[in-house]
């Protein structure tokens, strides 16, 4: 009786064991592109997933097109209502009834991922956060994000909000092709607010060589996200990696993942190289 038991409760924490490694389990969506579009690599890169600050980009994006349309400048003050100053972290700690300029703001969204200066940008540029949505999501549609869904500007969890990794993509590549001006702000790993160095946390910056950027997002519900790019040579990739079990995990799925492609798109350049080489003597030697 007393064996039976024992075995009962070992096989009773054993399934419990798988069952909930099984319920924890993530879908990983993962996709390296060209920046002509070209897919090199992809994983479930059409799965709809929770964006979480990767969101920011598109809040960035009309940003930034706010700017070169000149509504809006670097300088313009911009008010902090009572909302933006509520969200939670990560956060920049503006002051309901402060301001804060539209730099400030951006290189916050860039470097910090601040879910306060998110609302502050939309309610500054829409009159609301809701309004912003509105344009976020006509906009998303006019750039092929036909699986995007947006429901507020920070990438705050929302059951409704949801992307994929290709959209995400797309973003990434319009916001460097429609943007040019702006895109070197991405490189930027600290700046400077109301004299303290706010730094970041994008440690695939420093570590992947010729990176340039562009966005990480966390939420327990979405898992740990990033985009890359980076250049090398002639060659412009795209990486987007969403649902990382932790952030150590994501930064390496991705670095393994652009250096490989790297190294890939490199070793086709030789071989070309080579065939080229070999059809040249051939063609000579028939000259002769």
């Amino acid at each position: 009786m007393r064996k039976a038991f024992v075995k009962f409760l070992l096989l009773f924490l054993f399934s419990s064991i798988i069952s909930t490694g099984i319920a924890n389990a993530r879908t990983i969506a993962a996709l390296v592109i060209k920046e002509s579009g070209e897919i090199l690599y992809q994983k479930n890169a059409d799965k709809k997933m929770y964006p979480a600050s990767l969101t920011k980009l598109m809040t960035l994006y009309l940003a930034f097109e706010a700017i070169s349309q000149n509504k809006i400048s670097f300088d313009t003050i911009m008010k902090v209502s009572r909302t933006a100053a509520k969200m939670p972290s990560s956060k920049l700690g503006v002051k309901a009834g402060g301001t804060i300029t539209m730099k400030e703001a951006i290189m916050s969204l860039i470097i910090k991922s601040a879910n306060d200066s998110s609302v502050v940008i939309a309610e500054n540029l829409a009159g609301s956060q809701a309004k912003f949505v509105k344009i976020m999501n006509i906009r998303s549609k006019q750039l092929g994000m036909n699986n995007t869904t947006f429901t507020n500007a920070s990438g705050w969890h929302h059951p409704n909000q949801k992307t994929t990794s290709y959209d995400m993509a797309k973003l990434a590549i319009a916001v460097k092709r429609d943007f040019p001006n702006f895109y070197p702000l991405f490189l930027h790993e600290s700046f400077f607010y109301k004299n303290t160095i706010i730094k970041g946390h994008n440690y695939v910056m420093k570590k992947l060589k010729g990176a340039r950027g562009l966005k990480t997002g966390y939420t327990s519900k979405a898992g740990w996200n990033i985009i890359t790019t980076a250049t090398r040579g002639d060659n412009n990739l795209i990486g987007v990696i969403m649902g990382g079990s932790s952030y150590r995990s994501r930064d390496l799925k991705m670095l393994n993942l652009m250096n490989s492609q790297f190294a890939s798109l490199n070793m086709d350049k030789q071989k070309k190289r080579q065939k080229s080489s070999l059809y040249r003597i051939k063609k000579h030697q028939v000259a002769k």
